[in-house]
Order: C-alpha cells, then structure tokens, then sequence
C-alpha cells in the first residue's frame, strides 16, 4: 500500500456493483457488472445471503472491467484534486486479483496489465492494491479464484489534501403527478440506502417530494430530512422551480439541488457517485453541472442520451453520443471518446441533473413552460458545462414509447419558439425551417390533426409572455392532447393479417415523376379520386416518414409495432385546403409580429424566472 501523507484522506469514489447490491430488475444485465470471455462454461456469482458475500467458485475467472465496475481514471484526474487511486476489496478465499488499464487501439480494446495481487485470506479481509497514475481511459480488474473466493465489499478510493475536500450538501427534487408506484419505491428505497443514519449521505442530502398530483401525504419524515409538498399541476417546470425554491429556504442551505424524473428506474450509488464526485471536484469545474446518463427502461443496457444537443440545421433535439449497448467493452471506451464530442447549444435533460445552487441563485430560476423544454433553455441560458460519470444513471419509463404528437408537435414547437425568444438563446437555429415542410408532411400523410398541432404551436407562441404566464398548463396540454389519433388493436382492424404483415419502416422509393406528382397534388389531394389506390398503405406512426409508402392512397393505416396499435387516417379534400388556408394566414401573421413578440418575451424574461414571480405562478 502507497504511504498516505499526514494532510492526506482517504475519499471513497466508487462501489464495487454486484448483483445483489442493486435493484432485481437490473440484476439480470450480469455484463454491467462482470464478464467472462469463456464461452462453454457458466460463470456467475453466486450469492450466500447469510453471509451477505458473492461468491466465485474455485477456479472461474470473473472480469470486472465493466460499466458499473471499471474507473474512469482519466475523468477523476481531469475534474478532481486525486492525487493517488486505490482498489479495495473485502475478500475471503485464494486467488489472484489483475489489475488492467485499457484505451482504444484503432477500432479495438488495447488492455495492458497493470500488477498482479496474490490473494490468501482465511478469514474476511481487506486487501488494498495501488493504482498508478496512468494517462489510460479507464482501469479496470479481474479475478481468478483459486478456491471458493468470497466478496464482501469493494471500492476504488482516492488520496485526496484535506484542505481540498468540498463540504457538499445536496438537496433532491422529484416532481411527481400520480406515479405513486415508482415514488414510493424511490422513497423506501434512498430511507434504507441513502437518508438513513450512519450512510455517507445522511447528514448531506434532503429530499423534497413536489406532488403536482396531491395524492402523496404519508412520506414526510423530518428525520431522513425528506418533504412532500402538494403542488397545483404546473407541469416539470414549475415542479423543480417549486423544489429549487423549498432547498434554497433551507436553514442549511444546500450547495447543489438534483432535479430527477419521477418515472424512472433509480439506484443509490448514483447518488453516492455523485456525492463523491462533488467532495474532490476541482474548483474550475465547480459549476459544471452533473449530467446522469438516461438508460432505457425495456432494453437496460442500452444507453441513450447523457448530454444532448439542439442541432444548427433543423432544431431538432437529440444526444450527443451515439446510442451505446453498456455491456460491451469497446463500448465504454467509445464512451470516453464521444464524451469529448463537442456541439453548439448543449444541454443536460432533468431526469437527472445536478446544479450547483450559485447557478440558480445568480440566472434565476427557469421559465414557466410546464413540460418540454424548460431543461434545454436552463443549460443554454447558462452556458452550462457538464460532468458526466459512468454509474450515474437512471432508468427512464416510456421515453421509446409511442409517439406522442401532441407533445412532439405542439408543446416542445411552441416552447422552443418562446426559449429562443425569451432568453436569446439557439439564434444560429431556425426553428420555423423546421416546422413548414413538417406541415406538409403530415398533410400528405392525412394527418391532419397533427398539422394543426404544428400550427397551434405557433398561433398560440404568437399571443406572447402575457398568455404565456397566465396559461393554465394541465387544461391546455388535455385541450391539445384530445387532437391526438386513437390507437385501437391492431386484432380489430378487418384488414389485421395484411397490417402485420407488411413493415412500416421498409423504405418504398418514388421515381422522378412520382416525386413531381407527390409534389404537385398534395399526394393526390388535388387529384380525382379515381386515380387513388383503394388498397391502404401502411406508414409508421411516428417520425419514421417515407412518401412512397403513402403515395396515391385513398386510406393509411399508421401503425405503431411496438405496442400493436394502429389507427386509419382517409384523405379529406376539405380539411386538406382548409389548414392550408390557416397556414397561410399564420405565416402571414407570424411574418407580421413574430419581431414584436420576441421582444415582448425578451422584456418579461428577467420577470418571469425570479422567486416573486413563481410564487405568485404557484
């Protein structure tokens, strides 16, 4: 073991993950948390719960170099005052502990060995192995049992100056409306693991419950120093404004707030890992934002978005990284590399977002949007710079669910329009480029529903901050949502056999003339209808577009395979001329007051984001 100085202390950074350390419905994704490369013989950890150990058999070997597991050394030397890492392992056994560095070689994993650790422990023990200072991605180690070899515990530690460890307190915002079954397993689950006393957060992490709902009244418990709040339905917005507010009025003021979904899957070391993290964080990164990655709930190991981005070319939203299976070695270290991708007008999404309260105190509070997009224009407002560390993560509900047009077409266009307005932010990005050919799009795909949406979306941007402000967000989101398809099963259509069997996503190319006549007649709006197919096409419901799928059709049934719902859109001459009138009249209307209202905004922003006015809003 490495000499530890006298000003020296020794930090945790990380848990070792095992299976039984974590919630049943992750447990099953092993490759999280260990691998091994040999194919015809089943290794796994086997755990005796009278003992509270994992157990490797005699003679298997067990990778621990994975997402859970391994140490991404080159962050916690960029982002925090280390000086020296550590692995500790409580064991029990015979066996041999390798220590690995690993770094991308091409297209390939390059591992090198770092030491090799004899392990003979008769009884329950710590042994502590040093970890080099590397300049390497990640570490990571494996272990050969040489007889039944028993794991208690494990971490990676850091040796840190004690003049330069951060006093961190956290306060946890969760805005809720009636997700009473994933609320209550998050609050029984941060009582036992986090809130209780003698855990390393106990004494440095408030929760504060805000229950849009107000269906939530036995949780509150001044001694694990967690409140619910009954709040009116103002959406996520105002649900974490009124959170930032409680934390900030705390007698022990917190030093960051941590806004987190309420529909989501989460684990306690996220919140460990975070804590640590902010305790050595160096302080020219004291203001980054800690921005946890969003797994998907159905396919857990695949990881879809940490940091994201509005992109320059049609201002649309989308990560930064590319979506990334977390099991695969190769994987985690593309994950460093794209972690250093850089883009215009990025942001952290609020399923779980941890700011520094100085932030908040100084660029005032978000904008009162109700949902969608409030998390985009707080990180571009701030200019926001993000941390992001394996292991800090979340599980999120329904986010590749059905398409939701309501939501896609109207709430997130209207608020990008009243973000960019509001705080002057996304000016290199053309919101309206975006949403006239989308117009046309659903018009061709006789969803006229939804280009009303589109249309709505702007009309109501257009009334300004005054409508903005005044909005009653639930009535307005049921008022928009009544315009969205019904989905029915599939099994009711006469026509289900020929539904199923065909693929909505099979692109259907159109020739140069097909393309023109697409074109021209509205794809057959403008044309006799015995020229059309009576035979209906099948499309994807939802952003998947291919016009030779909807090309000259009387009927589309848009089907959304996931779920095995679809609905039947017929074309309607009528409708179609009529939004194309109201279109017009938009554009017109917009092109007229667009730089009135955006100024309008602009004057009412600095209003609109201080404490006076949310609690008045509240």
């Amino acid at each position: 073991m490495g000499d530890i100085e006298m000003n020296e202390s020794v930090l945790k950074l990380q848990n070792i993950i095992l299976p039984y350390d974590i919630d049943e419905n992750i447990r099953r994704y092993k490759e999280l948390m260990y691998r091994t490369d040999v194919l015809d013989r089943k290794m796994n950890l086997i755990y005796d719960i009278k003992k509270d150990c994992h157990i490797i058999k005699q003679y298997d070997s067990l990778d621990f170099m994975t997402y859970f597991n391994s140490l991404q050394i080159k962050k916690w030397n960029e982002y925090t005052n280390i000086n020296a890492f550590q692995l500790r392992l409580i064991v029990q056994g015979v066996g041999t502990v390798e220590l690995k560095s690993y770094c991308r070689n091409s297209k390939s994993v390059d591992c090198s060995i770092i030491s090799y650790t004899s392990v003979c422990c008769e009884d329950k023990e710590e042994i502590v192995i040093d970890i080099p200072n590397i300049n390497k991605e990640l570490v990571g180690f494996s272990i050969v049992a040489l007889n039944t070899f028993k794991i208690y515990a494990g971490y990676y530690v850091g040796l840190v100056e004690e003049s330069k460890i951060n006093d961190v307190q956290i306060s946890l915002v969760m805005t809720t409306f009636k997700k009473e079954d994933f609320v209550k397993k998050n609050i029984e689950m941060l009582k036992k693991y986090v809130l209780n006393k003698g855990n390393d957060l106990a004494d440095h992490f408030f929760v504060h419950i805000i229950d849009n709902g107000r269906t939530l009244n036995e949780y509150n418990d001044d001694e694990y120093h967690l409140k619910v709040y009954h709040n009116n339905n103002v959406g996520g917005s105002g649900g974490f404004t009124r959170g930032m507010i409680e934390a900030m009025q705390l007698s022990k003021k917190p030093t960051h707030i941590l806004l987190m979904d309420d529909d989501v899957l989460i684990m306690c070391e996220s919140l460990l890992r975070t804590y640590y993290l902010l305790c050595v964080v160096k302080n020219e990164y004291k203001d980054n934002f800690v921005s946890g990655a969003m797994f998907d709930y159905d396919l857990k190991e695949i990881q879809y978005e940490d940091i994201g981005y509005v992109h320059i070319q049609d201002g649309s939203y989308g990560p930064l990284k590319d979506k990334l299976d977390m099991r695969l070695p190769e994987n985690l270290l593309m994950n460093e590399e794209m972690s250093q991708r850089k883009q215009e007008n990025m942001y952290a999404g609020w399923w779980y977002c941890c700011i520094p309260t100085n932030v908040i105190e100084q660029k005032g509070l978000p904008l009162p949007l109700f949902v969608r997009g409030d998390d985009v224009e707080f990180s571009l407002r701030n200019q926001a710079k993000f941390i992001t560390l394996n292991g800090i993560c979340i599980w999120h509900v329904g986010f590749a669910g059905k398409f939701n047009a309501a939501m896609e077409l109207y709430q997130v266009h209207r608020n990008s329009l009243i973000i960019q307005a509001a705080s002057d932010i996304c000016r290199n990005v053309d919101f309206m480029a975006r949403l006239k050919p989308m117009f046309w799009k659903e018009i061709t795909q006789f969803a006229y529903n939804n280009a009303e949406l589109i249309l709505d979306a702007i009309d109501d941007f257009l009334k300004g901050p005054d409508y903005l402000t005044k909005l009653n967000g639930e009535e307005c989101l049921k008022k928009y949502a009544a315009k969205n398809d019904k989905l029915r099963a599939i099994e009711v259509f006469p026509m289900n056999y020929h539904i199923q069997s065909e693929d909505p996503y099979q692109y259907v190319r159109l020739n140069i003339l097909q393309k023109l006549i697409y074109v021209v007649t509205i794809n057959g709006h403008l044309i006799p209808g015995i020229f059309l197919k009576w035979k209906p096409g099948i499309i994807a419901y939802d952003w998947f577009f291919c016009p030779g799928r909807n090309y000259m059709r009387k009927k589309l049934i848009a089907v959304n395979p996931k779920d095995k719902t679809a609905c039947e859109r017929n074309i309607d001459r009528r409708k179609c001329l009529s939004l194309i009138k109201r279109y017009c009249a938009t554009m017109n209307n917009y092109k007229k007051k667009h730089i009135v209202v955006e100024t309008a905004y602009r004057d009412a922003f600095g209003r609109m984001t201080t404490v006076d006015f949310w609690k008045e809003y509240l």
